[in-house]
C-alpha cells in the first residue's frame, strides 16, 4: 500500500504542529515520527501510533503485523481521536514516548 501523505501531513502539521522538534521520515510502508531525531511514533496504513512500553496502561491497540504466519506486536500503541484533538494531551504523550524511546535506546547500547 502506498504511503498516505495527506494523513502524514495532517498528523505532523495539524496534530503535532505545536510541538517543537517534530519531523517525519519514510519507514517501511509508512512514516516514522521523530522528536529531536528520536523516533516517537509511526504512521502506517492510516493509523497513528506512539512508542510505549508493553506494560502500558494507555488505551489503544498495540501495532501488530503478520510475519511468516506469526503475529508480531511492536511497542507502539494507537492514539485515540480525543487525544489527537487535545493539544496538551498529545504533547504530553509525545514527551512520554520520547522518554520511553530514549530509555530503550540506552538499554540496547549497554
Amino acid at each position: 500500500m502506498p504511503r498516505d501523505n495527506s494523513f502524514r501531513d495532517y498528523i505532523v502539521e495539524d496534530v503535532l504542529g505545536h510541538v517543537e522538534g517534530i519531523t517525519s521520515r519514510a519507514v517501511f510502508s509508512g512514516w516514522g515520527i521523530y522528536l529531536d531525531g528520536v523516533i516517537v511514533g509511526l504512521i502506517i496504513d492510516g493509523t497513528f501510533c506512539l512508542k510505549t512500553n508493553y506494560d502500558s496502561k494507555e488505551s489503544g491497540e498495540f501495532f501488530k503485523y503478520d510475519k511468516k504466519g506469526k503475529t508480531v506486536k511492536l511497542p507502539y500503541i494507537t492514539v485515540p481521536e480525543e487525544t489527537m484533538e487535545d493539544r496538551e494531551a498529545i504533547k504530553e504523550r509525545i514527551l512520554e514516548s520520547f522518554e520511553i524511546s530514549q530509555s530503550s535506546q540506552k538499554s540496547k547500547s549497554k
